[in-house]
């Protein structure tokens, strides 16, 4: 084969026309190697959600809440869904949710005003890229007595209605698959039919890992994970179902060898 290239007639053999184009191809699927390595390893970290607003505001006047979402320090622009929930400090039953809008840069905003003086929680439900993140943070509105406020932090010390009883073994082992089961109760009463997943990470590190769960028997559900080494570890379980419940209880365990 000949090759024109620069002027000059180039000759190439057989042999030499075919190590190039095998040069060729392994640089070309060199790169897409890496390219799925970075993208996998991308997609393992972590989505963070920060919530900005003010720390007070007067009453009736609107003000922009807003819940900045990232992975891996990049904009995540492809939310699934980012539904702000707001209420009353000690009236959880009676919240609001209000879904936001996507400003850009991975910003999502409401716009929402308050009649009330009194505390408010605001929670960003945020769902992306199969992960959930939930936090939250208060707004004082007006001047809101202090005393009233105590009484109602002494009524309502935990305003979550689920609770999450281990079903299987406190001993887990690292570097072993180990199945975690809960039995999951709402407001007293056996939960069945929602979807339970556990958020995983070891105390004082970033890297979270989710896990599903299946309901082996009526309100018990179990999921399987490895632990990597000794030591502390955090576990979220989280639970949602069709009826808009959207709640979840922390728990710690102790992992060892």
């Amino acid at each position: 084969m000949k090759i024109k290239e620069g002027g000059f007639i180039v000759n190439l053999t057989k042999t030499s026309y075919r190590m190039v184009a095998a040069s060729l191809f392994l640089l070309s699927a060199c790169g897409e190697a890496d390219e799925e390595k970075q993208t996998g390893e991308s997609s393992l970290e972590p989505i963070e959600v920060e919530i900005d607003m003010a720390e007070s505001a007067e009453v009736e006047k609107e003000i922009e809440i807003g819940a900045k979402v990232t992975q891996a320090d990049e904009p995540v622009e492809d939310a699934d869904e980012v539904l702000f929930e707001i209420w009353k400090e000690g009236a959880k039953e009676s919240s609001e949710e209000i879904l936001a809008e996507e400003n850009e840069n991975g910003v999502y905003s409401i716009s929402e005003s308050f009649a009330d003086e009194a505390v408010f929680n605001v929670t960003a439900h945020v769902t992306a890229r199969d992960m959930h993140q939930m936090p939250t943070e208060q707004i004082t509105i007006g001047n809101p007595d202090d005393e009233d406020n105590q009484e109602e932090h002494v009524g309502h010390a935990d305003t979550s209605s689920i609770s999450a009883e281990l079903q299987s073994k406190a001993e887990i082992t690292a570097g072993e698959e180990n199945d975690l089961s809960f039995q999951i109760s709402n407001n007293g009463e056996p939960l069945t039919n929602a979807r339970v997943r556990y958020e995983i990470w070891k105390t004082g590190e970033d890297t979270r890992t989710w896990e599903e769960t299946e309901e082996e028997t009526d309100s018990v559900y179990t999921g399987s994970h490895t632990f990597d080494s000794t030591g502390e570890y955090k576990v979220i379980v989280h639970v949602e179902n069709d009826e808009d419940l959207h709640e979840h209880v922390e728990k710690t365990m102790s992992v060892e060898e």
